[in-house]
């Protein structure tokens, strides 16, 4: 694979901030700096490419969907389906799903799957899940019960999930009986061993920071919700202050710069965070989240680096900036001369960066 040089635009690494340039070599980042350093390194044979001051950034990480078809053309690396969650987005309790991507097609995103909690593996045509998912609104509590502590004894992982995305009630139910679930398996089983299995549950609602306290020493996660308009009501920065790893769910067929501008223009100012940590929650906790099992591995970089796998997108933004909701209170400093990596504008108003390409593996999907 003959190297290439992509260079004046800016690579979004915590390795190097000031980062405007990167070297693919074999399919890996071979080097990364600045472009006057980058014209030492160029040779015969090496291909090149003007960034035209694009950023250069890890691929998304949608962390609830019902399908990968098409993700990685938005900008997604890695999907999570839930098995038997059909099309406009509504969970069918026990249903197989059909929707699933092979992870060989050519461009296609890497798909992680959770099967339903009534299922095995084997009823599911052998396909390995990386744990279970249950509708938390939809079965009695009882039986709700049973299936969590069911799965911290058989040390899956369970996802716990609305019936209906798109009911307010049925996702605040779902939260509700989630929690109520947890308790009940926290008092059968112990913390050590819910820990160990690291549940993950979907939040569209606030929380009271005893919950999030609670959450946090299970070594929970939490999927936060963002709705069709790009808005959230999870309480984001309140988990994040808890120690609990967030991921942001990413609208269907949508731009999922969204999901980090909702994140960062937090309806609750109190509860909205940076862009830096809403793009870590659009990405890398993504990642974190998913179980230890095997079927849960993924040869996706968390964040570009050398020798992590080219595994990245390139998008055209109007503006770059390091934002926080509150200056004033930014957890670091928002002076780019402090060395935070460079993200997009996200103010309201603003086009949302476009995507102009995606490399998977040192090559162009």
């Amino acid at each position: 694979m003959t190297a290439l040089l992509l260079h004046h635009g800016i690579v979004h690494s915590p390795t190097d901030p000031y980062a405007t340039a990167l070297i693919v070599e074999a399919g890996t980042v071979a080097w990364l700096g600045g472009d006057d350093t980058a014209a030492a390194f160029l040779r015969d044979g090496m291909a090149e490419q003007d960034l035209d001051g694009a950023i250069v950034t890890p691929l998304f990480v949608d962390p609830l969907a019902s399908s990968a078809s098409g993700a990685c053309h938005r900008g997604i690396g890695l999907v999570t389906v839930l098995r038997g969650w059909d099309g406009d987005r509504t969970l069918r309790t026990g249903v197989p799903g059909a929707d699933h991507e092979a992870t060989d097609t050519p461009g296609a995103a890497v798909v992680v799957e959770y099967r339903p909690h009534r299922q095995t593996d084997a009823q599911q045509a052998g396909r390995p899940s990386a744990g279970v998912w249950i509708a938390a609104d939809a079965i009695p509590s009882t039986e709700l019960d049973q299936a969590v502590i069911a799965a911290v004894e058989a040390g899956e992982q369970v996802y716990l999930v609305p019936s209906d995305l798109a009911d307010s009630s049925a996702v605040q139910a779902a939260q509700t009986a989630s929690l109520a679930a947890l308790r009940a398996a926290e008092k059968a089983c112990g913390i050590p061993a819910i820990g160990r299995t690291r549940p993950r549950l979907a939040v569209g609602a606030p929380l009271t920071a005893q919950e999030e306290d609670f959450l946090a020493g299970l070594s929970a996660s939490v999927t936060a919700l963002v709705d069709a308009g790009a808005g959230t009501t999870a309480p984001v920065g309140g988990l994040l202050a808890a120690a609990v790893p967030v991921c942001l769910s990413l609208a269907a067929d949508g731009n999922p710069w969204g999901a980090v501008r909702a994140a960062l223009h937090h309806p609750h100012p109190q509860q909205g965070v940076s862009a830096r940590s809403a793009f870590t929650a659009a990405t890398r906790t993504g990642l974190r989240a998913l179980s230890d099992t095997p079927a849960a591995y993924v040869d996706l970089p968390a964040r570009l680096s050398v020798s992590a796998p080219a595994t990245f997108g390139v998008w055209e933004a109007d503006a770059v900036t390091v934002q926080a909701p509150d200056g004033r209170v930014a957890a670091w400093s928002t002076d780019t001369r402090a060395g935070t990596p460079l993200l997009p504008s996200l103010d309201a108003g603003e086009d949302l960066p476009r995507l102009r390409s995606v490399w998977v593996h040192g090559r162009e999907a």
